[in-house]
């Protein structure tokens, strides 16, 4: 057996050198923070081999920050003391094993060569030997490793320094003679004492050595191939198919070009018969329009005959009635009256579009007149109202619907012209007015707007040039002075103390609150500045006062009441000038009071004063300029007045538009002195033209007009006759014409083109069949079916309706067939075959290739590659997990030999191995007994009955045909399935069973959530100290059970009772381990009774020390307390 005897640190956090002597049974403890960790993490190290800070205080802080770097320099606090940070110095950790058996000694140890500019450098070694007297300490300092190097060299024979940190671990577990990382991992866990969570996964990682997984690669190889020629089979068969499809699909195509062909061959050749009958017709009808053609010239002659008689008979007697008297003087007189009426019609339309302008004029004038009396009467609208009134009057006798306008008096014209003239005068002087009006009240609502907007923004609306001479007086005296002179205006220091008085301070003040204030001392330069600027004409109007002179001159105590009162000021140049000013004004509540003091005022703002009482003007209250309120006063104050602006423009402005609505007046003096006379002139001559038209007619009626009356008779007579024959000449030649033009049209357009078109049917018919089939084929089924339909259109219609369905029928054939090729092409790449070609000699060949030569060859690939894949499915991957099943279970029988020899307490425990439920059936499979029995094993025909399919499931789980063709998910999947199938883990199911005193047994998985801290605690304790003994193999009495026995566990006993804590004990002591073991303070009186050695660790301020109670110490009778001690 070999032990842990010593453990040395130097310069490891607050450990300057601390040389630790461990026994059997170690209880490492110590308050909170002493440092059991720092111990605990520096051991680590060692015993690991590893420098990495993830192993640090796991058990004590999973969140903990330790660094190594930290432990070296010393520095996890800022406040520390002691830090080591930019000095150079050495670290040692250091662990002294002995050998019982050889009787021999060996040290593993670190060391860290640290550097002030912060780099370290870490050196592994071992030696045979004892750790030396001066603990690698030369003249106070550690050795550096070139020290350290040369000092083994000279004092120890086997020295050995490692490079690497696997190189030192495989090393050191040759020295405890431990071949199997898996201590490493162990102890990792011991240290970092989690309690069982998983119990599974625990027997199978810490309890049992992993085999290694089958190899399935050549398998999945083999299965790859078989599967690729499955796949290029089923290609091949895919093809096959395609190709077969795409036969019968020409074969489809040619039966519908037959039936085109047929049916097209009908349809031409009844066109051909149709096309001779059509002629044969056409040239009867230009026969039949030649013959009527000359029977119409015929008619046509006859009928120009009698016109040309009757012409003549009717020049004669026209002749004869215009040279007569009679006739010449009616015509004189009729030309006489239509002179007469045309200028009747002129005068009365020029009459009447007057007429109707004038009364026009009135109505618009009588209704404006009338809008302009309704409204309210205003001193502006009395001299309107006035003249609108007489011009209503005047015009009312234009607005009737009387005629005869203009055979009234001229007088009534210009009666009407002056009152429109005094009525426009009128209008136009009120609408001037208006509009002077509404300019002021625009004028006055823009400022008032501009005002308010700056209020708006805080700015009071100060006499214009107030504040402009102010920030000049502040400039001026700035520039003087060399520093910021401030200027006041007297508004701007006071506030109302009470508001009910704020119009009678305003009103009283008046100008004297726009004064400007400065202090005494600098008043004179103010004054200077001020007569210099007098002459500019925006800064001569405002007051500039001398409260200097006034506190010298004036007594500046306010009477009490005083108006002075209401005001309050926090600057004292305001407070004394508005004492001086109101300070004497007496506040009365009612006028009666004001003669009881020289000067007295009311709120309502009667003043009295000099012995006069007067009313202070009210727009003067009104306008507030004092304190933080006068802003928001004067803005409502403001927005009044606009809003009341504003209700007055809206008064005047439809006013305005109203007084401009009337136009310029139609009666001028000009239009009734010489357009109203010309028309008065224009009605009398109208008056004599209606006598004239009277006369006229008199005269005819006395005309003898008998014999005209007759003439005219007989010409009407002749000319109706000469009309009839010209119509019916008319319809003659219009039948000429449409002969002629039928005629024309037959000979030259129509058989011309029957004759093309017959033709061209024969030229169509001798190119698209040949005269083979036209004699064998296509004439023999015509007269067959024109024995049945009768009749060449019958034909042509039936089988033209057809031929539109088989045309399409074919062409949806060939482009069925076309598709089917391009998607054979596109599908089956690559493919040079020809896709809209008419025959199908390439597809032929191809299918007749597959279906008889390489489809059977794949298939017998297929059975090859399948039956080699079997035999590595067995030999590789069945045998082998099952395999791995017979070692892990062999392993778990031994281990549980062990812990029957072990008990803890009244209970004792059994590791159980067993199949996974989840995976019975490929359990069975991998451990059935016909798979090694017989030479056929896998192939034999009642194992494939039983589990053929699960094979081929097992076979898609952990095989694809081909990777390349997997994305990045599938190929996930496909990654841990091999994990999963190939792990011998995945069929087996793990537990710990506990047997107590009255052979009671319990399950961990069942019972794992349902216990106490210290009952999940102890599971884990035997799982892990059955494991050590496993590792470490202490049940080998040979020398290949000589091993070292070290167990660490931090806060392992923290949850357990005493009892279970001295069973963990006993427990060590009989399997033969040596623990070192960290636990509080707490369980002092527990452990240390049963414990070899207890090591206090103590912390005063940044040093750490190692204070040793040995079991010699508590057998001399030592009444020392390790936690006293500690304190």
């Amino acid at each position: 057996m070999k032990k842990l005897k010593k453990i040395l640190l130097i310069n490891w956090l607050y450990f300057s050198k601390e040389l630790i002597e461990v026994g059997d049974i170690n209880f490492l403890t110590g308050k909170n923070g002493a440092g059991k960790s720092t111990v605990i993490d520096a051991l680590q190290i060692v015993l690991l081999g590893e420098t990495n800070s993830r192993n640090f205080n796991q058990a004590a802080n999973e969140k903990s920050q330790r660094t190594l770097e930290g432990y070296l320099r010393a520095d996890m606090d800022d406040n520390s003391p002691y830090s080591r940070r930019g000095k150079d110095f050495s670290t040692y950790i250091v662990c002294e094993f002995q050998d019982e058996m050889e009787g021999s000694s060996f040290v593993t140890g670190v060391t860290f060569d640290c550097r002030s500019d912060g780099s370290y450098r870490d050196t592994f070694f071992i030696y045979t030997g004892t750790l030396p007297e001066n603990c690698f300490i030369e003249q106070g300092e550690a050795m550096e490793t070139s020290a350290l190097r040369r000092f083994l060299k000279q004092n120890y024979a086997r020295a050995e320094f490692y490079d690497t940190q696997k190189e030192y671990r495989h090393n050191m577990l040759a020295k405890w003679n431990v071949h199997n990382e898996q201590v490493l991992r162990m102890m990792k866990k011991a240290v970092s004492f989690r309690p069982i969570v998983d119990i599974q996964k625990f027997i199978t990682e810490n309890i049992c050595d992993i085999p290694d997984k089958p190899n399935i690669e050549l398998m999945q190889q083999n299965i790859r191939d078989y599967k690729r020629h499955e796949l290029l089979a089923q290609r091949q068969q895919e093809k096959l198919d395609a190709l077969q499809q795409i036969s019968r699909l020409y074969q489809e195509m040619n039966q519908a070009i037959d039936r085109c062909q047929i049916q097209k061959f009908l349809v031409r050749w009844a066109e051909k018969e149709a096309a001779q009958t059509e002629i044969d017709q056409r040239e009867l009808e230009r026969t039949e329009c030649k013959e009527n053609l000359a029977n119409v010239n015929e008619q046509r002659e006859e009928l120009e005959r009698q016109i040309e008689q009757k012409e003549t008979r009717r020049s004669e007697l026209e002749l004869a009635y215009r040279q007569s008297n009679v006739f010449q003087e009616e015509e004189r007189l009729l030309n006489t009256e239509k002179a007469l009426r045309d200028e009747q019609k002129k005068l009365e339309q020029g009459l009447q579009n007057l007429e109707v302008e004038i009364k026009r004029e009135a109505r618009h004038l009588q209704r404006f007149c009338g809008e302009i009396q309704e409204l309210e009467p205003e001193e502006l609208l009395i001299p309107v109202q006035e003249a609108a009134n007489t011009a209503q009057k005047a015009y009312a006798v234009f607005t009737g619907d009387e005629k005869g306008l203009f055979a009234r008096p001229v007088e009534l014209f210009e009666t009407g012209q002056q009152a429109v003239a005094e009525l426009s005068d009128a209008v136009r002087s009120a609408a001037h007015k208006t509009e002077d009006r509404i300019a002021e009240l625009k004028k006055q609502a823009a400022q008032k707007s501009a005002v308010l907007a700056n209020l708006r923004r805080n700015i009071k609306d100060y006499p214009h040039g107030l504040l402009l001479f102010k920030d000049r007086l502040e400039k001026d005296l700035a520039d003087k002075t060399g520093h910021a002179v401030p200027v006041y205006i007297l508004a701007d220091m006071l506030e109302m103390a009470d508001e009910r008085w704020r119009g009678a301070v305003e009103g009283y003040l008046n100008n004297q609150k726009y004064y400007l204030l400065v202090e005494p001392g600098r008043y004179q330069d103010a004054l200077n500045i001020y007569d210099r600027l007098k002459q500019e004409a925006e800064y001569r109007a405002f007051g500039l006062v001398d409260i200097g002179k006034l506190r010298e001159k004036e007594t500046l105590r306010p009477l009490p009441g005083s108006l002075a009162e209401k005001v309050e000021t926090e600057n004292k140049l305001a407070r004394s000038y508005v004492d001086y000013l109101l300070g004497r004004v007496i506040c009365c509540d009612t006028a009666e009071q004001l003669r009881c003091y020289k000067t007295a005022i009311t709120a309502e703002g009667m003043l009295y004063q000099g012995y006069v009482a007067r009313a202070l003007r009210k727009d003067r209250m009104e306008d507030a300029f004092i304190g933080r309120r006068a802003v928001q006063l004067r803005i409502d104050h403001l927005e009044k007045e606009l809003a009341c602006l504003q209700e007055e423009l809206r008064h005047w402005q439809p006013l305005q538009k109203q007084l401009t609505g009337l136009p310029d007046p139609l009666f001028t003096q000009r239009f009734v002195r010489i357009d109203v006379a010309q028309k008065q002139e224009d009605y009398q001559r109208v008056q004599t033209i209606i006598k004239e038209i009277a006369e006229v007619k008199n005269q005819l009626s006395q005309l003898n007009l008998f014999w005209l009356d007759e003439q005219r008779r007989i010409i009407e007579q002749l000319k109706e006759e000469i009309l009839a024959f010209n119509k019916e000449k008319d319809a003659k030649n219009v039948q000429k014409g449409k002969l002629e033009g039928r005629i024309h049209q037959l000979e030259y357009e129509i058989l011309p083109e029957k004759y093309q078109r017959y033709e061209a049917i024969e030229d169509v018919l001798n190119e698209e069949f040949t005269k083979e089939y036209r004699e064998t084929i296509g004439v023999p089924r015509y007269r067959q079916e024109l024995v049945r339909l009768k009749k060449a259109d019958v034909i042509r219609k039936n089988f033209g309706d057809s031929l539109a369905q088989s045309t399409k029928a074919m062409d949806g054939a060939q482009k069925n067939l076309f598709a089917a090729r391009r998607e054979y092409a596109e599908r089956f790449k690559p493919c040079a075959f020809q896709i809209e070609v008419m025959d199908n000699t390439e597809y032929e060949e191809e299918r007749r290739t597959l279906q008889e030569s390489e489809l059977p060859r794949y298939k017998e690939k297929i059975r090859a590659a399948r039956e080699s894949a079997m035999e590595q499915f067995q030999n590789d991957f069945l045998a082998k997990l099952k395999s791995s099943i017979d070692q892990v279970q062999e392993q778990v029988h031994n281990l549980n030999k062990a812990l029957r020899q072990a008990q803890f307490g009244t209970d004792k425990y059994q590791f159980r191995v067993g199949p996974n439920p989840d995976y019975l059936d490929y359990y069975n499979m991998i451990t059935a007994d016909e798979l090694m029995e017989g030479e056929s094993g896998l192939f034999a025909l009642p194992f494939q009955q039983k589990y053929g399919p699960l094979i081929e499931k097992l076979f898609s789980q952990i095989t694809m045909a081909d990777d390349t063709q997997l994305n990045a998910r599938k190929q996930s999947e496909l990654q841990e399935n091999i994990v999963r199938y190939t792990d011998f883990r995945t069929y087996l199911k793990f537990d710990l069973e506990t047997t107590d005193q009255n052979g009671s047994k319990q399950l961990l998985s069942q019972t794992l959530n349902m216990k106490s801290g210290g009952e999940t605690q102890t599971p884990f304790y035997i799982a892990v100290l059955a494991s050590f003994a496993q590792l470490y193999r202490v049940n080998d009495a040979t020398r290949f059970g000589n091993t070292v026995r070290l167990v660490v566990f931090d806060e392992a006993f923290n949850k357990m009772d005493s009892d279970r804590i001295t069973e963990s004990v006993l427990l060590l002591r009989k399997m033969g381990l040596q623990a070192i073991i960290c636990t509080p303070p707490d369980k002092v009186s527990d452990i240390m009774p049963i414990a070899d050695r207890t090591l206090l660790v103590d912390k005063s301020g940044y040093r750490m020390h190692i204070i040793p109670f040995g079991k010699e110490m508590q057998n001399e009778g030592s009444t020392g307390d390790p936690e006293s001690s500690a304190g």
